[in-house]
């Protein structure tokens, strides 16, 4: 890696030499000219960039549209951005050496979104927009990257700073943080579980995206209520061109229907609408069954989801917009008669995941946009779990399917049934606008969401199996039984940002925002600013200094997996979890396609949610000669001796404390080579993380659950014909901390060590130590080449697509984690739990 660091320096410093030395030598050319619409109007404000391999130039023009610079002779790009207008380029534009050149520019308008206005340009930030640790991706991109199964969420992994917790889950791990700390929105809307079945896939369909804005830190006052990062995701509108358009991709898991178009009747506007489902029920499941695995009225996991975007407009000045998305998760597993597992499992899961939304885009003049959008959305489920498991400490090699009488009579099966229904229900109100000037851009807005969450569960556990999770590393508290039925509770919000140029090389902008948490019924504060410095026009520096709260709230479940009480959360003296972040970078263009940048950042958390401990009271138990460790007599049940009186240990509750605190640093490098044009034949990046990440309890320091410490991605593709495309990207990372067991220890049941009814030898659970030991080890490292080829052709008057994409080319085993047994002897025996082995897939997509 150091070698690239080496090559990246030298690279940056012999690029600035040419623009040194370029300057000094030949004499300026003058181009000027001007800017206007279609009805002939000057534009001010337009951002004219003049760029070619060495040099870089960038003018704005005045009020009356005009615009005038020097600059070195040459052959430039020249690309015009101004907000509510398509955005202009004009390639290969030469000018001679001293000589005066004219360019006059006529924009197209349009109305755009707050994203549109911040991102300038399909590959180039400009150097006065300050955001820190932003990063676009392409739909593009997420559909032929290898081994992402054309998923979002698992397509950002690859961005520096991002991992995810295992293969089978899509959630996104940013700079340490956990995933609850992740605002998703989409289409203005908070989208609280962007999950499809369980986690293996996310619900954004890159067929149907226009853009996917990822921020990793330091992210602006627009957005609230999370810690971590934002990720931001637009759907594009229909094909006006067209009265009828469609895409069709199949792959051997599932199916990808669109279909989208210009308005019928005259009407301005198009609509989109799209369809996907997943067909393992269809494939899998007949074989299942044949098999007698599961039942004939039993189904294995699929989901289903219908989604539209309907544009009216412009209608003078306005645009309206109506979304949605409905889906559902399903899942049904009854076991049969010709299962040959000791253990058994039943299963009924139905999840619903619904979004819908009307917008109204306002552009009244060229100087200020407004976009208010008001939405609804829902996630409700209803599951039932009912299963008897053999104890998973008992070493099972050996046993027999025939032996499964003999594992229930002597209480090796533990019972354990689950039933809840829940609903997540949000109702919102919101605006974001934006008003130009000649030196400064104001961003301000406000809104209102309406939260109700109904949950209601009941748990019925073995009192051994209670025993065993008790025992676990971190296990958490819960409740036998819930039921809350909740009622509405505000999250309101306003904020304002400026930001200001000060001159052509310094640009600034400060920002607050202003939450008030109705479920704690407390307000917060949260300022933050930016900087800006333009070294040359080719590199820039970017700072940021905020302040970010997370609010309590059940929604946020799905992803943090710890459960809270929170009825009567005020009264209860619960605070907004807290967060500072300090990011500090710098970037470079190379070349027009080649882009460097390195960033280092800091994140303080405080105030976090932690599950209260109270102090408990149980027998302990010794045993009577400790030196003696012969298995027979440590499982002589007469052998233990119990202590005269209940001592005190600490007991977790589903109380919930803000105790927690902590803090994620370290820096990220990374080198692009962009797809500039369809002539481009390579693109691809390179990027290395470094960070650290850590969480303090109750006095006591660990590594975080998501520590990572070292992260590396190489993604490359390469336009080999014009027909076909071939694709590769590898991945490497430390993995995650684990608990380790210390030994071994009798499981306690009311108060007296469980045994064998059979046997009458003593029950053990694993001793995973005490609070200092958690996290202290990790698992062996991670890493994956995936590999992608694309063959493109033309026929029926359609384009096709066909592809083959292959997960773990070299089949690495990586660790998921472990699974521990206990031997007759009472060692500990330890299993590795991999992830995904080599996994092909095969697909097509037609476009007509």
């Amino acid at each position: 890696m150091h070698k690239i660091l080496i090559i990246i320096l030298l690279i940056v410093i012999y690029s600035s030499e040419i623009y040194s030395q370029n300057n000094s030598v030949l004499k300026k050319s003058l181009l000027f000219g001007s800017v206007k619409n279609e009805k002939d109007e000057s534009l001010k404000g337009a951002e004219i960039n003049i760029k070619n391999q060495s040099s870089y130039y960038s003018v704005r023009s005045d009020f009356s549209g005009k615009f005038r610079i020097e600059i070195n002779p040459g052959v430039y790009n020249i690309s015009v951005v101004l907000q509510g207008f398509n955005n202009y380029s004009f390639n290969n534009f030469k000018i001679d050496s001293g000589e005066t050149g004219e360019l006059n520019i006529v924009l197209l308008e349009k109305i755009v979104s707050t994203e549109e206005i911040e991102v300038e340009g399909l590959f180039r930030q400009s150097q006065d927009d300050l955001r820190t640790s932003v990063y676009n991706l392409r739909p593009t991109e997420v559909k032929i990257l290898p081994g992402a199964v054309e998923d979002v969420l698992r397509s950002l992994r690859s961005l520096p700073g991002v991992s995810s917790l295992n293969d089978f889950s899509s959630q996104i791990v940013v700079r340490g943080s956990g995933p609850d700390e992740n605002l998703i929105i989409m289409d203005d809307v908070e989208i609280f579980n962007p999950y499809r079945l369980y986690g293996l896939v996310s619900m954004f369909n890159p067929e149907t995206l226009n853009d996917i804005t990822l921020i990793t830190g330091g992210f602006p006052a627009k957005y609230g209520d999370r810690l971590s990062a934002v990720l931001d995701v637009t759907n594009k509108e229909g094909d006006k061109s067209n009265y009828f358009n469609g895409i069709i991709n199949t792959s051997i898991t599932n199916a990808n229907l669109i279909f989208n178009g210009k308005n019928p009747f005259d009407i301005p506007g198009s609509w989109l609408i799209s369809s996907r489902r997943t067909y393992y029920d269809l494939i899998i499941g007949p074989f299942a069954k044949k098999a007698g695995l599961i039942t004939d009225d039993s189904s294995l996991p699929n989901f289903r989801d219908l989604q539209f975007k309907l544009a009216f407009g412009p209608f003078g000045k306005n645009r309206f917009f109506a979304n949605g998305i409905f889906s559902q998760d399903g899942v049904d597993i009854i076991p049969g008669e010709d299962n040959d597992q000791p253990d058994s499992i039943a299963v009924t899961d139905v999840t619903k995941n619904n979004m819908a939304s009307l917008s109204w885009h306002y552009n009244p003049d060229k100087e200020f946009i407004s976009r208010t959008t008001f939405s609804w959305y829902q996630n409700k489920g209803d599951n039932d779990f009912d299963s008897e498991l053999l104890d998973p400490l008992i070493d099972q090699e050996g046993y027999t399917p025939e032996q499964r009488d003999s594992l229930r009579q002597i209480g090796a099966l533990l019972g354990l049934s689950f039933n809840s229904t829940y609903t997540f229900s949000k109702i919102s109100l919101g605006n974001k606008s934006v008003l130009l000037s000649k030196k400064t851009d104001f961003e301000f807005g406000g809104g209102v969401d309406f939260v109700k969450t109904d949950l209601k569960y009941n748990l019925k556990v073995d009192d051994q199996f209670r025993s065993i999770f008790n025992s676990l590393p971190g296990a958490s508290a819960f409740l036998d039984d819930f039921n809350l039925t909740g009622e509405y509770k505000a999250r309101a919000y306003i904020y304002g940002q400026a930001n200001y140029k000060i001159n052509k090389r310094y640009f600034i902008q400060p920002s607050l925002r202003l939450d008030y948490f109705d479920i704690i019924k407390t307000p917060y504060l949260a300022p933050r600013i930016n900087i800006g410095y333009a070294i040359d026009p080719l590199t820039t520096l970017r700072t940021s200094l905020g302040v970010y709260y997370q609010s309590p709230g059940l929604e946020k479940l799905v992803d943090g997996r710890t459960f809270y009480d929170l009825r009567d959360a005020d009264e209860k003296g619960i605070k907004a979890e807290k967060a500072y972040h300090l990011i500090a970078g710098i970037d470079r263009w190379i070349s027009n396609e080649w882009f460097a940048k390195i960033e280092g950042y800091y994140k303080k958390f405080s105030d976090l949610l932690e599950q209260e401990k109270l102090k408990g009271y149980r027998y302990e138990f010794t045993l009577n000669d400790p030196s003696n460790q012969n298995p027979a007599y440590i499982k002589n049940y007469s052998n233990w001796i119990r202590s005269s009186e209940k001592l005190a240990y600490d007991s977790l509750t589903t109380n919930p404390i803000n105790i927690g605190s902590g803090e994620a640093y370290g820096f990220e490098i990374s080198l692009e080579k962009k797809y500039t044009t369809a002539d481009s034949k390579f693109s691809g990046w390179i990027n290395y993380s470094l960070s650290f990440s850590n969480r303090e309890k109750y006095g006591i320091t660990n590594p975080y659950r998501f520590d990572q410490r070292h992260a590396a991605n190489v993604v490359l593709n390469f336009r080999t014909t014009s027909w076909l495309e071939l694709g590769m990207r590898w991945t490497y990372a430390s993995n995650f901390p684990v608990t380790t067991p210390v030994g071994i220890t009798p499981r306690l049941v009311a108060d007296s060590i469980a045994v064998n009814p059979l046997t009458r030898e003593v029950l053990f659970n694993l001793d995973f130590g005490s609070d200092e030991n958690q996290f202290s080890d990790t698992r062996p490292a991670y890493h994956r080449l995936d590999f992608r080829a694309t063959a493109y052709t033309h026929f029926w008057s359609t384009d096709w697509a066909f592809y083959i994409d292959v997960i773990n080319v070299y089949n690495r085993k990586n660790v998921l984690g472990y699974d521990y047994s206990i031997t007759n002897d009472l060692q500990i025996k330890r299993k590795t739990i991999g992830m995904f082995p080599i996994l092909p897939t095969i697909g097509v997509n037609a476009r007509f």
